[in-house]
């Protein structure tokens, strides 16, 4: 499943850097939409390499920030084709958003899917978490700490 589109990329990044970015033709005035697309595709790869050992793929319902992902290593990848003299900030990017995936593929982090294993959070009470304790259910405030917030102390 590719959880971006080139319409996505497009509505992110400026067409000319997009046109110079997937574009052997230095006088192309069009971003080649079926080279973006092969980038998104294998960053939407990437991307299930990490999700994988939590979540049955495809996911049915994919939560926005996978687009946001998605857009930005393909970005990366494509910035990798060309060279750049300055191309330290989308690395930072890339290395942020790894972080982020293995997080969520490490536990410490949700993507708020029913597939984490947690209750979703009560829309009318944000802040709280429904727990069955004995066949009832209970509504106990969020937890501060965490395994994953208490990593290193």
């Amino acid at each position: 499943m590719t959880y971006a589109a080139p319409s996505d990329m497009i509505a992110r990044y400026a067409t000319r850097d997009l046109v110079q970015l997937v574009n052997e033709d230095p006088n192309a005035q069009d971003v080649d939409q079926n080279a973006l697309q092969t980038f998104l595709n294998d960053a939407s790869n990437e991307i299930d390499a990490y999700l994988e050992s939590r979540f049955d793929l495809p996911l049915s319902d994919p939560p926005s920030i996978l687009v946001r992902l998605c857009c930005e290593l393909a970005m990366y990848h494509l910035h990798n084709l060309r060279p750049i003299h300055d191309g330290a900030w989308i690395k930072n990017i890339y290395e942020k958003n790894i972080k982020f995936l293995e997080a969520v593929r490490d536990r410490n982090v949700t993507l708020g899917l029913a597939a984490d294993g947690q209750e979703p959070a009560d829309p009318a009470n944000p802040g709280v978490v429904q727990v069955d304790a004995g066949g009832g259910t209970t509504i106990l405030p969020a937890r501060i700490f965490s395994r994953g917030s208490l990593i290193g102390f």
